[in-house]
């Protein structure tokens, strides 16, 4: 647990500055704005500069800490504020013996909604053994500009992971930080994808730009009409070079990127214009921050089919972050409402770890899975806590409800399996947020009609004239409850009321399934054509 030194922020500098530039050298014994995380206090008697230091003390239980400034928020009197521009920040530091591990300069962004911080070390850091260092070292380490949100509350400095058995104490002093200036706007972005004038798929798209230097955010804007931002009004960290968003199918859409500072926004950028056409997409390929430490979904077995995918796989390692098995299509019948699951994941053979499973399914064809029933497994009270060294792999078994309502054909389904740290913290939330240490597969399900070809043909109803102009008849409606037309790839384009004539003069040309529901529960499906 975080232990958090601080009572008020200390006065770093005199006078207003569009930047940080400060050092933290230790040296009161209750010093303001440094947070401790895991385990530690200050020192007098080691130290690199001054007569004091900042102590973490590495034990069986504390194998990673850190002590790190917080960043002061805009528009504190003290006057220094994040202006988003990239920044320097280096520390020295001294070791006693038999404590091995990697030392790094790292950052945390808080989280005030959950009151916690999320650590993030730079680059590949430096491995200390166990001899004892003392004469002060230093490391240093750039933060990109855009990384961090100057809207958002930060603190950087040291971040040690230990290694091996060894137990002692790492001493912090000076971490220093100074951030660039900036005095001018950024200049326009401008999106890679789409292209001006370009058709893509609707559903959950990923827009794409250039980043632009000095840029520490981009505006977008996306709407139905010109200059408008009726469908998207969002804000980028500057460091992000894409985002997903909703598009509906077989539309006009106009979008805009703006870059902007702390100066203010670029000008004279240009809008584009672009369409989409009625392929439904999903987002991703998701990638890892860890891609040489992932923990692979050995095999899913979903309606009866099971589909191996790492079978050889016993632990962490190089192993694909995001698998496309969509050609693999499991089927369900529309008389049952409940199907079984079972998903074998990896570890890395660490019983203290836990692992995180979850599943989503677009059952209703529009490119994301946010609706109501569309996702399983993602909360923390299903996640799995590894018990033992000698359970790998580990299994998930569950089943997928069915929404009341879904219509017949092809859905999109999603599977994830990530590490989710010592205490199953970290629940799959979201079928779109990257991945860590765990692997993505993507599968289809085969929604059909229980009623089989030849009871139907039993039956003394028919759709006609096939094909159709404007009118489809049906011959009998008697216990028809309602009726549902669908594309071809599923998505449900017609509600209606039982008719003996269906008015469908607004449809494209294609292929349509058209689904009588019957009162007592079953379906009568038929394939139309509209000229």
């Amino acid at each position: 647990m975080k232990k958090i030194l601080f009572s008020c922020l200390m006065a770093l500098g005199i006078g207003v500055n569009a930047q940080l530039d400060f050092t933290q050298g230790f040296e009161d014994s209750d010093t303001p704005g440094a947070i401790q995380f895991g385990g530690g206090s200050y020192s007098s008697t080691v130290f690199c500069n001054g007569a004091a230091s900042g102590a973490l003390a590495i034990s069986a239980t504390t194998t990673q800490t850190g002590f790190l400034q917080q960043l002061l928020d805009a528009g504190d009197f003290y006057g220094q504020t994040n202006n988003g521009q990239s920044m320097q920040v280096s520390f020295n530091y001294r070791k006693t013996a038999n404590l091995t591990g990697t030392v790094y300069v790292g950052y945390a962004m808080y989280n005030e909604s959950s009151d916690n911080w999320t650590i993030t070390t730079l680059g590949s850091g430096t491995t200390l053994s166990a001899t004892a260092i003392t004469t002060c070292a230093n490391i240093s380490a750039t933060i990109p500009t855009g990384t961090f949100d100057p809207n958002k509350t930060y603190a950087v400095g040291s971040w040690f992971i230990k290694s091996g058995s060894g137990t002692g104490s790492i001493y912090v002093d000076d971490i220093k930080v100074l951030q660039n200036t900036v005095t001018t706007t950024p200049a326009c972005a401008a999106f890679t994808s789409p292209v001006n004038g370009g058709t893509i798929s609707s559903g959950t798209v990923s827009l794409t730009w250039n980043v632009v230097p000095n840029a520490t955010q981009y505006k977008i804007a996306i709407g139905t009409t010109a200059g408008s931002s009726n469908v998207v009004n969002t804000t980028a960290v500057g460091s992000a070079s894409s985002t997903n968003v909703s598009l509906a199918p077989n539309t006009t859409y106009y979008a805009r990127i703006t870059a902007t500072n702390s100066v203010g926004d670029a000008t004279g950028c240009q809008e584009i214009t672009f369409s989409t056409n009625s392929n439904v997409a999903h987002c991703g390929p998701l990638t890892s921050s860890a891609p040489n430490a992932i923990a692979p979904i050995k095999s899913v077995n979903f309606a009866g089919v099971t589909n191996t995918s790492d079978p050889s796989a016993t632990t962490i390692g190089s192993f694909p972050v995001h698998q496309n098995f969509t050609t693999t299509e499991f089927i369900v019948k529309d008389d049952v409402t409940s199907v079984p699951l079972t998903i074998l994941g990896t570890t890395n053979g660490n019983a203290a770890n836990g692992w995180a499973m979850a599943v989503f399914i677009d059952w209703n064809n529009d490119g994301d899975f946010n609706d109501v029933g569309e996702s399983y497994f993602n909360t923390t009270a299903t996640m799995i806590r590894k018990a033992g060294v000698t359970d790998n792999p580990i299994s998930l078994n569950g089943n997928i409800t069915i929404p009341a309502g879904t219509s017949l054909g092809k859905k999109f389904m999603r599977i994830k399996y990530n590490f989710s740290g010592t205490t199953l913290n970290t629940p799959l939330t979201t079928g779109c947020e990257n991945m860590i240490n765990g692997q993505v597969e993507d599968y289809t399900i085969d929604y059909q009609s229980a009623l089989a070809v030849s009871d139907l043909n039993k039956k003394a109803v028919s759709v006609y004239p096939n094909p159709f102009t404007d009118v489809l008849n049906i011959s009998d409606v008697k216990g028809v409850k309602s009726i549902s037309v669908n594309d071809i790839s599923g998505r449900e384009v017609k509600s209606l009321a039982p008719a003996a004539e269906l008015n469908l003069s607004n449809l494209k040309t294609g292929l349509y399934i058209v689904n009588l529901k019957m009162e007592d529960g079953s379906v009568k499906t038929f394939k139309a054509i509209k000229k």
